[in-house]
């Protein structure tokens, strides 16, 4: 993992973009070193990696979005389509040669720039449960599957929040089931019966990089595993760090629904306000207001 600078980080990729920048190239993110105190590095270290942060202000699309999210998150798992690069068949090339612009050279389905490529969080799920405590009870008892699902619950939220490509890793092995893969509201759910989740990550990790994506952060408490995405390029969460962003990114949206409502009831009628029981005896009093005035 390299050194972060103190300034603002903005993502970008140089090179081949993998798929995760591809489906999501619309949306721009700025990341940006936490202010809150972070506990100290390990010796020898670089500083904490940074957090994933937008300007919530610049979010309010998210209010006319969120129905839609709703729809979304009540939906069933879909299969997950294929996410790296795609590669352009000989049959496929148009005959004037010279025009053609190879599109694997660049984000697909967008002419943005590759600084709108957004991040990618690889999250070993299992890691989590056994750590954030309203889902480590589920875990403990061998609910695993209430378990999964508060987590992805959570991890789609702070997906559309934070504008960021979640990809949560469970072993298939623990919850005996058989290796595949869901997009579930935008989030990329993996079971791995090959591999461990840990070592899944770091495959992936490397194959992330080696495609150009831009940052890439996992998620786990695990010390080897951190070690070895620090080793491949990444920068490195905590469960804990991550249940911390969670919880920021929600108190976040909950001040900006606040002020929402705050600036709509102050464009309001006083009568829109109002009980309707007052608003007919306001009406009568004018009534008899205006009775009174013609009468004198």
């Amino acid at each position: 993992m390299k050194a972060i600078p103190p300034s603002a980080f903005a993502f970008a990729c140089a090179g081949n973009v993998c798929g995760y920048c591809i489906c999501y190239s619309s949306l721009k993110i700025v990341a940006k070193k936490s202010k809150s105190p972070q506990s100290p590095s390990p010796k020898g270290s670089e500083p904490p990696p940074p957090r994933i942060t937008t300007n919530v202000k610049q979010n309010l699309q998210f209010l006319k979005l969120w129905k839609e999210f709703q729809k979304r998150k009540s939906g069933t798992p879909k299969p997950a389509t294929s996410y790296r690069r795609k590669k352009v068949e000989k049959e496929d090339l148009p005959e004037e040669t010279e025009t053609y612009h190879d599109p694997t050279l660049t984000l697909y389905y967008t002419h943005q720039g590759l600084e709108n490529a957004v991040p990618v969080l690889l999250v070993d799920g299992y890691n989590v449960c056994g750590y954030w405590a309203k889902l480590k009870k589920h875990f403990m008892s061998g609910r695993l599957d209430v378990a999964r699902q508060k987590l992805i619950d959570e991890l789609i939220t702070f997906s559309m929040l934070r504008e960021v490509k979640v990809v949560v890793v469970f072993d298939a092995m623990m919850s005996g089931l058989p290796m595949h893969k869901e997009d579930f509201a935008g989030i990329d759910i993996v079971y791995s019966t090959e591999t461990c989740a840990d070592a899944w990550i770091e495959k992936e990790v490397v194959a992330l990089k080696e495609d150009g994506c831009p940052r890439v952060w996992v998620v786990t408490s695990d010390r080897c595993q951190q070690q070895a995405a620090h080793g491949a390029g990444a920068f490195v969460w905590s469960c804990k760090a991550l249940v911390s962003e969670i919880k920021t990114s929600q108190k976040e949206v909950e001040m900006m629904l606040q002020e929402h409502r705050s600036t709509s009831v102050q464009g309001k009628l006083l009568k829109h306000n109002l009980d309707s029981e007052v608003v007919d005896a306001l009406k009568d009093l004018r009534n008899k207001l205006s009775d009174n005035e013609s009468r004198s």
